[in-house]
């Protein structure tokens, strides 16, 4: 993985240090960003993170890089799928937390064609996927590495190891991976078009999208558009021209959608409070809103 210039932001305000690097060469089509945080409070720490149209992959540590304080070795690598809603939890403190945000090909290549529509949605131990051999080398590389950046570096060359290795995937799995990258990339894309696109019906991208994606055509589409309403508002444009160019039928449709999704209206929405890991992920990002 390059990461020449790859500094992409790091802030830190009250117990909360955050950094992330930029995705580049390879690793592209696979993963969309990488971002670390560093959670120094031994207290309950309250969190909200919104739908989004990726894979959040995240290895998690003890503050001092001791794997063991959270969990045993290879246990401690976890995959949450697409949100229906906004959640809230309780982060942990005093730990180290990596985090990927997978592309629908990127989750194919990562998870070897595994289906996802049985397991967890959310925070799926890898290591019950994949070889648990294979969870215990990363977080064993990343245990290791001294700093944050590091840590991401070493995270970004496994990830890149293993979506560009060559291996025999699902022709359906791969299917759906390519309908839903159009749809992360044009979320206002015709369901039907896209099955045309694929040689299938529409019930049975449909049904490829559970098994492989975890979710649906429609509501990908209508995460991907909460996206791109987060991303088009920090880069100026209204809320207005945003309702029209992502084909909403008018604003109060948009508003009724980022409502459904969030809690939020698309005023509130995009102006969210300015944590250090909401302004890091909105950098790395290109402006899209992961935590709130």
């Amino acid at each position: 993985m390059n990461t020449a210039g790859a500094d992409v932001a790091d802030g830190a305000r009250g117990a909360v240090r955050s950094h992330a690097i930029e995705v580049t060469g390879a690793l592209r089509p696979y993963v969309s960003a990488l971002m670390a945080a560093e959670m120094s409070a031994t207290g309950p720490m309250p969190l909200a993170i919104a739908p989004h149209e990726s894979m959040m992959l995240s290895v998690q540590m003890g503050i001092d890089s001791q794997v063991e304080q959270k969990g045993r070795l290879g246990e401690n690598t976890a995959l949450t799928g697409i949100r229906q809603w906004t959640g809230t939890f309780v982060g942990a403190g005093n730990c180290i937390t990596l985090f990927a945000l997978l592309t629908p090909l990127g989750l194919v290549h990562l998870l070897e064609s595994r289906q996802v529509d049985k397991i967890p949605r959310i925070r799926a131990p890898v290591a019950a996927l994949l070889d648990g051999f294979i969870t215990r080398g990363l977080e064993s590389d990343v245990a290791v590495a001294p700093t944050l950046q590091d840590k991401l570096q070493a995270f970004g060359s496994w990830l890149e190891e293993r979506a560009t290795a060559h291996r025999q995937q699902s022709t359906a799995a791969l299917r759906a991976a390519r309908a839903a990258m159009r749809i992360c990339a044009e979320p206002e894309a015709a369901i039907e078009s896209l099955a045309d696109e694929q040689h299938v019906s529409r019930r049975q991208l449909e049904r490829d999208f559970g098994q492989w994606i975890g979710t649906s055509p429609r509501h990908l589409s209508q995460v991907a558009r909460l996206q791109a309403v987060s991303r088009r508002a920090q880069a100026g444009a209204s809320l207005a021209d945003i309702a029209a160019d992502l084909g909403f039928a008018d604003q109060a449709h948009m508003s009724r959608v980022v409502r459904q999704l969030t809690g939020l209206t698309p005023r509130s929405f995009v102006k969210s409070r300015q944590s250090p890991m909401a302004t890091t992920w909105r950098r790395a990002t290109a402006g899209g809103t992961v935590y709130l």
